[in-house]
């Protein structure tokens, strides 16, 4: 494989396009395709973090995780989580990254079903216009719909380049 030529921090800003501002950067990790991270606000509510876990599948990301010190990305650590902020209401937190594409595959299908979906489109029409009170055309639309074919026709690549 061949190495990457080092370049300096200012040439990288130079070759950037962008010379006042920079873009986030992923947290390094040792293992970067084994896992997806997040980070958790525990401010959100008194039970965010028990509902990431417990419902979600999500857990605690480890100093042994990270291929930098947790100062080095902005984070320290706190009774063994990988937190942020003044008070460390922000948790790192990770889920194996295979897991995750396949809860946001789902997530998407779900999301398309009840959004594109014939059925969803259908009585988002319908109930538009019954709405608007105009039931010889809501009438007229649900005939129409019978026959009519909804397709969702856009191509979607998924999230990550995968």
């Amino acid at each position: 494989m061949a190495k990457k030529k080092e370049i300096s921090i200012i040439e990288r800003r130079l070759q950037s396009g962008s010379i006042f501002g920079t873009s986030s950067k992923p947290i390094p990790l040792k293992e970067p395709k084994a896992w997806t991270l997040r980070i958790v606000n525990s401010d959100v509510n008194n039970q965010h973090l028990y509902d990431m876990m417990a419902e979600k599948g999500w857990v605690y990301a480890t100093v042994d995780d990270l291929a930098v010190k947790p100062d080095e990305v902005g984070f320290r650590e706190l009774d063994g989580r990988i937190v942020r902020g003044t008070k460390g209401s922000e948790v790192l937190m990770k889920m194996p990254a295979a897991d995750y594409k396949a809860v946001a595959k789902e997530k998407d299908r779900v999301n398309r079903a009840q959004t594109l979906g014939k059925r969803a489109t259908r009585n988002t029409i319908l109930n538009a216009m019954h709405a608007a009170g105009d039931d010889a055309g809501g009438s007229f639309m649900e005939k129409a719909l019978n026959s009519a074919q909804i397709e969702d026709s856009v191509e979607r690549v998924p999230l990550g380049g995968d």
